[in-house]
């Protein structure tokens, strides 16, 4: 006999045994059916498993419907069957209720643990904004890598102090100098390469008699073994780790030398300032150039204890950089400069224009950052002053007697050429070949007769350092003989590891791995925590481009001083809130601008004066402003496109400051530069190079005080920490919670969840501020443009881990406080607003121009002149059209009037 339905087996007070039931293998009815009925019930089973894991809501009723239809299918005849229908249908319906009810309860304590409070401020601007989405900073971050810590930065003893087992008595220096350096410079000691480069410059140099033997065959063989002190003209190679003191270590041998032979010259043949120039020290940057300047100043004027009647008035220092006035240095060089400071380019501009510009009696060259003038494409420039020295030198008259400064004989007898560089890469070794005659290389540790030399014993100091390492570590001589390989290359190429480079042992190196919507925020709690722990720091933050320099010097200073009844007004959702929102895209309040760059009436009036609500605007003549969001810190700011008067403030301003203080720079103060107590540096943005990070960690713990460098980077960049590795320079991991977590501690907050919730809040407070500033939007677009495009100046070797590829333009747009996406951003006028409106108005001064010259030209009768030859009807303009019989009576009135 033949079934005509399906018997369900079906419960009522269990989940899982209905699921049961509904899995059960139909019997009876046609083969047809039952077919399609377990080929349906094998479709929605994957469905209302699926619903089952991820818990959506309203999936129950999904299953209700798939559930029936499956058991059921076509076979609805029955009154038992719809009984059983029904049943099914209003218990899945209360298990949909409950699932329902849950799954807005775990919405509503996910926007409360996630998001601001209900009823913030930060919550109604977002609801008002209609183009821009105020985003999570913790969520859809990618992963931070955790890596091993090295322990090899816990020592803290100075690798670049001064060395207390010798004095500048020592060493041979004046006693007028030292005693000025330590009671007004405040340094006692030398330094380990000023230790061994002062007394080569001087022109001492301690050999035992049998050198001497060695070089002089005729010598008594039974001569004694002891010292004895010679004079020895050498050039020299300086290299040493930043921070060590090079500046001095060429300039005190110049002042001692120089003050040597004013002594020791006539009274009837007195020095002068017309003698010109002794001593050319040349730089890379022109910030350094004025450090050299300021310091040489110091040194000449200090005063003399002895010999009163011989005082050295007639040195004087100067310096030519571009950026100056041209005129005002020629007139400086006329007068005769002793000492002078200066960038390549202006210094061969003089040498080749300058007729008064006295360098007969040169005696010292110095090429200060060698590798960083190679770098910047000066070594045509170099080569040509280097021929024009030799030239003037051959073209010399030659005075004879010893009575005067020009021909005195504690000054070197011909050009001492000094190179200073951090590495022996082989241009800087091709440059010291062209520029240096019997050279002696000098390092922190040795002096050496040639690079091979000083080449030869780094690779064995590293190899004896890396073979402890191993047997440390039980891997004995495996780093070694790999070391072996492949370290000659290395060092020949100058490569920028320990051998290279020197970084001081009590300089704590961090690298804080950061997603990019919390690269801002961290940044804010960074210097925060700095300024808690030591509140009279100074910081200097290195950024990639001067489009960041000028929005994060703008933004910190300015951020918040958002007024307190504009704050409760936006809180309230007043008109203040609609006009911050109604300036939300860049095109609505530029474009809205005509050609004479002022707003539409209108508008003015309709916004209730735009220009008081949009705060204030950045001025080129800020040298410094002072911090709303850290009180009592002064900002600076530096890069290549200021002023070079705005540049020689903000680098003094900066140097003498004794307050808290913060400089956002570009690489542009990154080489050579002292700046005096810097406790932190921070790479906000990675460096392009190695020897760049180097330099720029150079800033501080000089002279052997304890500093920090900070290192920002991306989840996606932190292979770059093993480059670092390879090199010996390898960072402390420094994790972005703790760095959040102490921030929001120190400012009030004691539970541990409420600490992204600070953070939320700092980063709502710095977006808030960006949205109702124009000045701080059009600076954060440009910056945000410019900042991506010098993301992709990464060396080759980096491209792997630096690749514009690997950026989410979204995240990223966050660290600049931005809200709008990146494309609304990129279509904007950004970073070319200038260049647009010049582009615009040189195509509306054509158009006029065009215009105008089809324009026919009308001609007044009595306009025209008395000698015009021709028929006068040609002045005039197109006549009218007349009729027939107007014609007839103006040839009569015509013919008439030439009768008459």
């Amino acid at each position: 006999m033949e079934d005509d339905g399906l018997i369900l087996n079906l419960a009522t007070t269990d989940v899982g045994s209905q699921a049961g039931a509904v899995r059960s293998k139909a019997k009876g009815g046609r083969w047809k059916d039952r077919l399609k009925q377990r080929r349906e019930h094998k479709t929605q089973s994957k469905n209302q498993h699926r619903h089952f894991e991820q818990g959506q809501q309203g999936s129950g009723s999904v299953m209700a419907a798939d559930i029936t239809t499956a058991a059921f299918g076509k076979d609805k005849g029955s009154q038992q069957q719809q009984q059983q229908q029904q049943e099914v249908q209003q218990l899945l319906s209360e298990i949909n209720k409950e699932m329902g009810s849950n799954a807005n309860q775990s919405k509503e304590k996910n926007a409360t643990s996630q998001g601001p409070a209900k009823g913030s401020a930060n919550m109604q601007l977002s609801t008002q904004a209609s183009r821009q989405i105020v985003s999570s900073l913790f969520t859809k971050n990618p992963d931070i890598p955790r890596l091993a810590r090295d322990t090899t930065q816990e020592q803290k003893v100075s690798s670049n102090a001064v060395v207390d087992t010798s004095a500048f008595e020592g060493i041979g220096l004046d006693p007028d100098i030292v005693s000025f350096l330590k009671t007004k410079m405040e340094i006692s000691n030398p330094t380990s390469i000023q230790q061994n480069a002062v007394p080569v410059l001087i022109g001492k140099q301690m050999v035992t008699q049998n050198q001497m033997q060695n070089q002089n065959s005729n010598n008594d063989d039974d001569a004694f073994n002891v010292d004895m002190e010679i004079d020895v003209e050498h050039d020299v190679f300086i290299q040493a780790a930043t921070g060590s003191g090079k500046t001095l270590s060429y300039l005190l041998p110049i002042i001692h030398r120089l003050l040597k032979a004013t002594m020791a010259t006539s009274s009837k043949a007195p020095p002068s300032r017309e003698l010109g120039t002794f001593a050319v020290i040349l730089t890379p940057t022109r910030e350094l150039a004025q450090q050299v300047y300021e310091t040489a100043h110091s040194l000449i004027n200090m005063p003399l204890s002895r010999n009163a009647g011989k005082k050295i008035h007639w040195m004087v220092p100067g310096i030519v950089i571009g950026g100056d006035s041209k005129q005002s240095e020629k007139a400086r060089l006329r007068k005769g400069v002793t000492i002078l400071a200066c960038t390549p380019g202006r210094l061969l501009d003089h040498l080749e224009n300058t007729k008064a510009f006295c360098v007969d009696n040169l005696r010292w060259l110095v090429l200060d950052e060698a590798d960083r003038l190679l770098e910047l494409g000066f070594h045509e420039t170099l080569s040509k002053i280097l021929a024009l020295f030799e030239e003037r030198a051959r073209n010399r008259v030659r005075v004879l007697g010893h009575s005067t400064m020009a021909t005195s004989l504690e000054l070197p007898r011909r050009r001492i050429n000094v190179l200073c560089s951090a590495t022996l890469r082989d241009n800087v070794r091709q440059l010291a070949d062209e520029a240096l005659v019997n050279p002696k290389y000098v390092s922190a540790t040795s002096i050496y007769d040639s690079a091979d030399q000083a080449a030869a014993d780094m690779r064995n100091r590293k190899r004896n350092r890396m073979m402890a390492e191993d047997y440390e570590d039980g891997r004995v001589g495996r780093k070694a003989r790999a070391y072996d390989d492949d370290g000659d290359d290395e060092m020949m190429n100058g490569g920028d590891d320990e051998g290279g480079f020197s970084v001081p042992s009590q300089l704590v190196q961090k690298a804080v791995i950061v997603p990019a919507k919390l690269r801002l925020v961290t940044l804010v709690a960074q210097m925060k925590n700095t300024f808690r722990r030591q509140p009279t720091s100074k910081v200097i933050v290195f950024l990639s481009c001067k489009d960041a320099v000028d929005f994060m010097f703008f933004l910190l200073a300015h951020a918040a001083a958002e007024p307190e009844e504009d704050v409760d007004m936006v809180a309230g959702g007043s008109k203040f809130a609609d006009d911050l929102f109604s300036n939300l895209d860049g095109s609505d309040d530029e474009n809205a601008e005509d050609s004479d760059g002022v707003k539409d009436k209108s508008d003015k009036a309709q916004s209730g004066s735009v220009s008081d609500k949009s705060g204030p605007k950045l001025n080129d003549d800020d040298i410094h402003l002072d911090s709303t969001l850290f009180p009592g810190v002064r900002l600076f700011r530096l890069h290549g496109s200021m002023q070079q008067k705005r540049r020689t403030d903000t680098f003094s301003q900066f140097s003498k400051a004794r307050h808290a203080s913060v400089l956002f720079t570009t690489d542009v103060a990154a080489r050579g530069l002292d700046l005096p107590n810097v406790t932190s540096i921070i790479q906000f943005d990675p460096p392009t190079d190695l020897a760049s990070y180097l330099h720029r960690v150079g800033r501080t713990a000089r002279l052997g005080r304890v500093g920090e460098a900070i290192l920002f980077l991306l989840p996606s960049e932190s292979g770059y920490l093993g480059l670092l590795q390879d090199k010996g320079l390898r960072p402390d991991d420094e994790n972005m919670e703790s760095v959040l977590k102490l921030m929001a501690k120190s400012e009030g907050v004691r539970k541990v969840a409420e600490w992204q919730q600070r953070a939320g809040e700092i980063q709502a407070l710095l977006e808030r501020f960006a949205v109702a500033n124009i000045t701080a939007r059009r600076l954060a677009k440009q910056a945000y443009l410019s900042s991506i495009r010098a993301y992709a100046t990464h060396s080759a070797a980096e491209k792997h881990i630096f690749h514009v590829r690997f950026l989410h333009f979204g995240h990223l747009a966050k660290a600049f406080a931005l809200r709008e996406t990146p494309n609304q951003v990129a279509m904007g006028k950004g970073n070319n607003q200038k260049a647009s409106e010049a582009k615009k108005d040189k195509k509306d001064r054509r158009d006029r121009e065009t215009a105008l010259k089809k324009k026919p030209r009308f001609v007044r009768g009595n306009e025209i002149s008395e000698f015009a030859v021709g028929d006068v009807s040609t002045y005039y303009g197109p006549r009218v059209k007349r009729n027939d019989s107007s014609n007839g009576n103006d040839n009569s009135n015509g013919n008439g009037s030439d009768g008459e």
